[in-house]
Formats: structure tokens, sequence, C-alpha cells
């Protein structure tokens, strides 16, 4: 049952790592080895530069990764239903401060609708694995991104988030962050972005990790969790699904998600 589900997220896929952040713009929104991906059309995974869990909005915000004349589209996916729709704008050049960096949206008549704030990764301890993007915002609306330090995967089902994070003495930690319910945000260390969980298990595992395959496993009042993240350019996907006594009670596949390529 785990590997029949597995695949029914990984068909035909593409994979946006830091090489394809070209230039003075991946050094910032793009610093750790990890890879990004959404549905643009429901079925097929496209490359994305961000997925931006929104910590204070019913929104994931993806970022396509810069082409000619640094042009990107900005898709905005609802929650939940992760319904799509996008704008297309250009990613300026970074505005560098101490320690972060704001890259301008420009619009067709040249004018600023927006930016991304992104940290240095290098003031992250105990480390920056995915994308140290903090905040999004277009035109009036401001998203914060859900980040943390040791992330692991972070992906987007139609009801849920779902973050993977390692810990110093606990093993992994799941976090899932259900759509129905409103879930305040908290601040983190380092200028990371949260709301509080709708339900957190440590001591989780990495059962598998052949080839570019994740699987994250823990245990909770009976019930077993895994969580899957591909790797893999040709079979993207991932997803979670619960079992208990053997029997699958829920599968739901990613719509977007980050998965860092460290175990």
């Amino acid at each position: 049952m785990r590997r029949a589900f597995a695949a029914t997220m990984g068909v035909g896929a593409a994979v946006v790592g830091c090489a394809m952040m070209a230039g003075e713009v991946g050094a910032q929104l793009a610093p750790a080895p990890s890879i990004s991906l959404f549905k643009r059309d429901g079925t097929t995974w496209t490359p994305a530069a961000v997925v931006c869990d929104s910590t204070n909005r019913d929104r994931v915000l993806v970022l396509s990764p810069p082409v000619r004349d640094r042009r990107v589209e900005m898709w905005s996916l609802a929650k939940p239903g992760l319904v799509a729709s996008h704008v297309a704008v250009t990613l300026g050049t970074g505005d560098a401060g101490m320690n972060q960096v704001y890259y301008p949206f420009i619009d067709a008549d040249g004018q600023q609708v927006g930016w991304v704030h992104a940290l240095n990764p290098g003031i992250v301890e105990p480390g920056a694995t995915t994308p140290a993007v903090t905040s999004i915002k277009l035109g009036q609306q401001t998203s914060n991104c859900r980040f943390a330090p040791q992330t692991r995967v972070l992906g987007a089902t139609p009801r849920r988030s779902v973050q993977i994070t390692a810990t110093p003495t606990r093993g992994y930690r799941y976090r899932s962050y259900n759509y129905d319910t409103r879930l305040p945000e908290v601040q983190q260390p380092w200028g990371g972005r949260d709301t509080r969980a709708s339900l957190t298990i440590d001591d989780g595992r990495l059962i598998e990790r052949s080839g570019t395959r994740r699987v994250y496993q823990f245990e909770n009042g009976g019930y077993t969790y895994r969580v899957f993240a591909s790797l893999d350019p040709s079979h993207a996907g991932g997803g979670v699904q619960v079992s208990r006594g053997g029997r699958v009670v829920l599968a739901e596949p990613f719509g977007a998600y980050t998965a860092a390529l460290q175990p």
C-alpha cells in the first residue's frame, strides 16, 4: 500500500535546484541544496524557486524560477483545495541590508508592486536547509512564509500543511496545520515564521532514503504517520499517509512542496 500510494504522487516531474537559480538571485532565494515543485495544472509537476506556505493568509504562494529578463510567475494556491491563480511580474535586483535582502517585484509599467524578503542563510542557526524566504508582498497583501531551521520537508495538501524538521535530541519532528482551523501566528528564532500546529509528533525516524526518495515515520496514539518526498526529477511528488493496524485511514498528496537534499 505504501508503494502504491507513493507512486500515485510522482509521475512526470521537473525539479529546480540551486543550479537553476542563476547568479545573484539564486544566491539568496535558493541558498540551500533543496528542491521546490508544484502542480501547475493539477497534474504536471513544475519547478518552483520558492514555496511560501503563508502563516497569516489562506494561501500558498509559489514563485517560478526567473527566466530571460528576470520574468517570474507568482502563483497563489487557495487553502483549502489549492485552486490556483497567477500573475506575471519582473523580479528586480536585490537590495541587501544587514543579514537580509529584498527583491522587488516590478510590473509592466516599471512600478514596484511588491517584494520577496530573504534572510542571509549564514545567520540561521542551526542551519538553513531550505530557502530562507520569510515574507512575500504583492500589491497590498503581505504573506509571512513558514520557515524553520533544519527543515527537511514542507508540503501543502488540499487540506493541510505538513512540516518535518530535524531536532538535536528528539529525532525528526512532525507538524501539521489544518486549514479548517484558525491557527495563531508564533515567532521562531532567527527570523523564522510559524503558527500553532494542529498536531506535533517528535521522535520520528527516516525509514527510507534509497536514492532520492525520503520517507519519514512517526508514531502517535496507535497511528503511524508517514511523510513521503521525492527528490527525483522524473518521479517528483510527496504527501502524508496515516495508518492504524496496517490499514490506511488517510492519504493526502502534496500540491506543492520543498524538500531538503540533506536527510
